[in-house]
């Protein structure tokens, strides 16, 4: 048997909110799914940014050798989507209407782009995207298919439905958007026959949980006045949004610096943005889950893996030949049957918000240690962590532990081997214009 394939990457989703002790959410999809499969408790995302994250699963590849980033498609980047359609796999994606999706998913049998807008107009799974993809999985998709969805309901800022908006539902509101979320793989679920379909659920990254709550209740009187006032004055609209984000920076910066003497550390530490000149993990240890045909049950794998191990594993579960021996990622089948697997140490940047920019940030993970440095110069900017003895990387180590710094730096080297230029394109005054759009729209202007 030739099984389907599921695929769901949930923006921003960090690993320890959906199992573990920090765990408030109510997911008994999600539950049901590790009960009948498998979870890796230590995946590593390739970047807190979206499209070097994704882009790394889809080829198996970092972003050194591909190109890819979340502003630059490489169109040329063979991905595993390919080496599945030319099995006689049917492509099928649901997907955000930005750019990095579009391109990605420009050779799919066929996709809904959703309309993605931190507006009022952003209808996320509750207002019509939930039924969107129901309505694919109901048409019976023709066999055998792949079909990748991704999911924003996740991603800040966001807005939580009223009636999950309760602790029965989570300690956070982050917390219950995740239930919000469960809620609607339980709907996607019982419309796919689970015999025949392996089903993989993972994140593109994790993220920042801010302590402060990023929706008062005067924000959302706001956001309530923008839309009658959009609804009477359309032309309004675009002084309406620049007056709310400049509302919004304002709030956040009075906030930020009324607290700042009263926070910890650690707590300051959740105010922070992604793409900057950390990685910590809650940013990029990422859920992940395998279940389906012939998947054992209730396995949970400690061992550190990587998002370049996905689709490797995919290929190895459906035993056809694929780019394995041109890629980054390896198998991870052998942990399915207790066998063992070296820990390949994990390659990580920081992503970047200026198209014409790459991140500040590159290092390598691996079960002990994290090393960070700068990416234009390897003598700047460098952390080392224990994180066996210093989970919460708060003890920078790089001046005492010298040995080690030039060990992760030498494996860093090697990894890095065979990078391409990645000069970035330059962008015609339209085409900036777009990507600043596109930016706004992602809720990063």
């Amino acid at each position: 048997m030739t099984p389907n394939i599921l695929i769901l990457t949930i923006d921003s989703l960090r690993a320890d909110k959906i199992y573990g002790k920090n765990k408030s959410s109510l997911t008994p999809n999600i539950d049901s799914l590790i009960k009948k499969g498998v979870y890796f408790t230590q995946a590593i995302s390739t970047s807190d940014a979206t499209g070097l994250s994704l882009g790394s699963i889809f080829t198996a590849s970092y972003p050194f050798k591909t190109g890819i980033t979340h502003f630059n498609y490489n169109p040329d980047a063979s991905t595993y989507f390919e080496t599945l359609r030319d099995q006689g796999y049917h492509t099928f994606a649901t997907v955000p209407d930005v750019s990095f999706f579009l391109k990605s998913t420009s050779n799919f049998t066929d996709k809904d782009a959703y309309v993605y807008d931190k507006r009022d107009s952003w209808i996320q799974l509750v207002g019509g995207i939930g039924q969107l993809i129901i309505d694919r999985l109901e048409r019976k998709l023709e066999e055998p298919w792949i079909y990748f969805i991704h999911l924003m309901d996740l991603h800040a800022p966001f807005y939580l439905p009223k009636e999950f908006d309760s602790e029965k539902y989570g300690k956070t509101r982050y917390d219950r958007m995740v239930s919000v979320i469960d809620f609607w793989i339980g709907k996607f679920l019982a419309k796919i026959d689970l015999a025949k379909t392996l089903v993989i659920i993972s994140a593109d990254h994790g993220d920042y949980i801010p302590v402060l709550d990023n929706r008062p209740k005067e924000q959302t009187k706001i956001h309530s006045l923008l839309k009658k006032g959009k609804e009477t004055i359309p032309s309004l609209e675009p002084l309406g949004l620049k007056l709310f984000t400049a509302y919004n920076s304002l709030k956040k910066s009075y906030k930020y610096n009324k607290l700042k003497k009263s926070l910890t550390e650690d707590q300051l530490r959740t105010l922070d943005e992604r793409g900057q000149w950390h990685l910590y993990d809650e940013l990029i240890r990422i859920p992940l889950i395998f279940t389906g045909p012939g998947m054992p049950s209730s396995k949970i794998i400690s061992e550190q893996v990587r998002q370049v191990d996905i689709f490797p594993t995919i290929i190895d579960i459906l035993k056809i030949s694929g780019l394995q021996n041109t890629v980054d990622g390896q198998s991870l089948a052998p942990l399915f049957v207790s066998k063992s697997l070296e820990e390949v140490p994990a390659y990580i940047e920081t992503g970047s918000r200026d198209p014409k920019k790459l991140g500040n940030i590159i290092g390598l993970r691996t079960p002990k240690y994290k090393y960070l440095r700068s990416r234009i110069d390897p003598a700047q900017n460098i952390s080392l962590f224990d994180l066996q003895n210093d989970p919460l990387e708060q003890n920078n180590l790089a001046q005492s532990k010298p040995e080690i710094v030039k060990e992760m730096e030498t494996l860093l080297n090697k990894i890095r081997l065979g990078s391409i230029n990645q000069d970035l394109p330059e962008f015609d005054d339209e085409e900036t214009k777009k990507i600043q759009e596109e930016l706004r729209k992602l809720g990063y202007l």
